[in-house]
């Protein structure tokens, strides 16, 4: 049990690792006030080696903040696959960071090791998942789109979390059923795949996939032109012309929704949760299980909450770039 996450800091051009069990889908409650939050939240976690990076299998986020470069590089948080949330977030870290460059880690765990010169562990996964439709129009998925042969463009709103690139082109022949020749979502895909087999081209882009799929492209896709477009499902959206129907990004709600989720996640009444939680879970279950032991690993990360100055500095962040939005609108 856990969402771990590695936490780097880059500093004199040196790097140290950091392990947090309890971060990976929490992120943001380390970055939402600036540096000084940041380094204060990664020096409350174990220090490691520079070898003992949590795997990508099981990473549910990470994180680096390079002093030297003035970078941060990160991934995970629960609330980074809602695009409104997403991009109304990374707005606000911008002016948090200012002076900072801060970024997504499209490929996980994998791109941080790479940022700091550092090699991982060889793995292997099943890669060949199952496709599933997603029946709720109104829920996230992961929408593939083709191009076929005979030039008619129909769409595949799927299970989400691993990109369905990860199948190569066999994936053609997997997608279930026949598709839909229009298509109107009420909630913007976590990720997508547009494949033009006439063009053989083929353009991903995605938010939760943090195993590796934009590196890993070429290769899946040999004989294809790919491209990687990052978060931006409006690539997605143009190359379909009229058929594909999403909402509208809505920055407004994303800003408001981030700020609520966000403090009752900090602020919530256990200020050492989930460790606290976990210990208190344990208690409520001991007369039932005698036996019941709590690993070491699951207690002591408990990160640190923002001071009142730096809450403040977050909140002024939202409501700037409210503002900035209203004027531009």
């Amino acid at each position: 049990m856990g969402n771990r996450a590695n936490f780097v800091v880059v500093k004199d051009q040196d790097w140290q690792l950091y392990y947090s069990h309890w971060a990976g889908c929490r992120m943001l409650d380390a970055l939402i006030a600036g540096p000084e939050l940041a380094l204060r939240y990664v020096q409350s976690l174990r220090p490691c080696g520079k070898n003992e990076w949590v795997s990508p299998l099981w990473a549910d986020g990470g994180g680096v903040v390079d002093l030297d470069r003035r970078r941060v590089l990160f991934f995970g948080d629960g609330m980074m696959v809602d695009m409104n949330e997403r991009r109304a977030v990374m707005r606000v870290l911008a002016e948090v960071w200012r002076d900072y460059e801060v970024v997504w880690a499209y490929d996980g765990t994998a791109e941080l090791a790479g940022y700091v010169g550092a090699e991982l562990r060889p793995e292997s996964w099943d890669r060949q998942f199952k496709l599933r439709l997603a029946r709720n129009r109104n829920s996230l998925c992961h929408l593939v789109s083709v191009v076929g042969d005979d030039g008619r463009l129909r769409f595949w709103p799927l299970w989400w979390h691993l990109s369905k690139a990860w199948l190569g082109p066999a994936l053609l022949d997997r997608l279930p059923g026949r598709g839909v020749a229009r298509l109107t979502l009420g909630k913007i895909p976590e990720g997508g795949v547009h494949i033009d087999v006439p063009r053989k081209t083929l353009g991903a882009w995605q938010t939760a996939d943090t195993m590796g799929i934009f590196q890993a492209l070429p290769d899946i896709w040999k004989g294809w032109k790919t491209e990687c477009w990052d978060d931006r499902f409006e690539e997605q959206l143009t190359r379909c012309e009229g058929t594909l129907r999403l909402p509208e990004l809505n920055l407004l709600s994303g800003i408001d929704n981030a700020q609520k989720w966000i403090s009752d996640r900090v602020f919530q009444s256990h200020a050492d949760s989930p460790a606290g939680q976990i210990l208190k879970l344990a208690e409520l279950l001991a007369p039932l299980g005698p036996d019941l032991e709590v690993s070491d690993e699951a207690v002591p990360d408990c990160g640190v909450r923002p001071r009142s100055g730096e809450w403040a500095r977050f909140v002024a962040a939202c409501n700037s770039v409210r503002e900035t939005h209203v004027r531009s609108a």
